[in-house]
C-alpha cells in the first residue's frame, strides 16, 4: 500500500491545478489523479517517456483546468475512468478562453470505465472507493483509499476554503451537505488531497473551515 511519500504533486496550468501521481514501487506502476493543462509533459517528462506506467486516471470532475491533458493520455492508451456525466466536458474541453484555443482545438479525452458511488474501483493493486460529492459539479468524485486514510476530493473542499459554486451545475447547499455527510464523516486523520493548495485532514476542516463546519 501507498504512504503520503509515494504521491507526488504537480500544480499545472493557469490556475495550478493539482495532477497526482500515486507510485507503486513494487511493481513500478502508477495512478493519476486528474490531467490539468501542462501535466501531460510534465509526467513524460517525470516517467521519462514511459507513460505504459501508468495504470490509470481517475478524474475527480471535468472543469477543463482538470482534464485539458486528458485526450494526451488516451491516445497513448492510458485507461480512464470518470462519472457518467463528465463524459461531455472530457471529449469537448471548453476553456471559456482562459487559455487560447489551437487551431482545430483540445483534443478530447475519453472514458473507458464509469464509476459508481461506493463501488470500489481497484488499480495497480489500490482500493478506491469512488464517493460522489456534487455541489461543486454535478459530476464531482472524491476517491477514498481506507487503507492509506487518504482522500482525493477535487474541488469540493480545500485548506480553509471550499470549492466555488457560481459555474454550472453548482450549488452551495449541495456542497455542504457533500462535505458534511460524505468527507467530514470519514476518520479524523484521513488526509484530504484537493484539486488546488495544500494537503489537510478532515479533522481540521470540522474544526476551522469557515464555510462549513462539522455536524454538532
Amino acid at each position: 500500500m501507498f504512504n503520503m511519500h509515494s504521491i507526488q504533486t504537480f500544480p499545472c496550468g493557469p490556475f495550478e491545478t493539482n495532477a497526482y501521481l500515486i507510485s507503486i514501487p513494487e511493481s513500478d506502476q502508477a495512478v493519476l489523479i486528474d490531467t490539468p493543462p501542462g501535466s501531460f509533459n510534465v509526467l513524460r517528462s517525470t516517467l521519462k517517456e514511459d507513460l505504459t506506467r501508468i495504470a490509470g486516471i481517475l478524474v475527480t470532475h471535468a472543469h477543463f483546468d482538470h482534464v485539458l491533458d486528458l485526450g494526451q493520455f488516451s491516445e497513448k492508451g492510458v485507461p480512464v475512468h470518470a462519472h457518467s456525466q463528465s463524459v461531455s466536458g472530457i471529449e469537448n474541453p471548453q476553456t471559456l478562453g482562459v487559455i487560447p484555443e489551437p487551431q482545430g482545438g483540445f483534443p478530447g479525452g475519453r472514458v473507458d470505465i464509469f464509476v459508481k458511488n461506493r463501488q470500489m474501483v481497484e488499480i495497480a493493486g489500490i482500493s478506491f472507493e469512488p464517493l460522489e460529492v456534487p455541489g461543486h459539479s454535478v459530476d464531482s468524485v472524491a476517491y477514498y483509499v481506507r487503507e492509506a486514510a487518504t482522500c482525493f476530493v477535487g474541488d469540493l473542499i480545500f485548506h480553509g476554503s471550499v470549492g466555488r459554486t457560481d459555474l454550472t451545475g453548482g450549488d452551495f447547499d449541495t456542497l455542504a451537505e457533500s462535505i458534511q455527510k460524505t468527507i467530514y464523516t470519514l476518520p479524523d486523520e484521513t488526509v484530504l488531497y484537493p484539486g488546488h493548495g495544500p494537503v489537510t485532514s478532515v479533522g481540521e476542516e470540522k474544526r476551522s473551515n469557515p464555510f462549513v463546519r462539522g455536524l454538532r
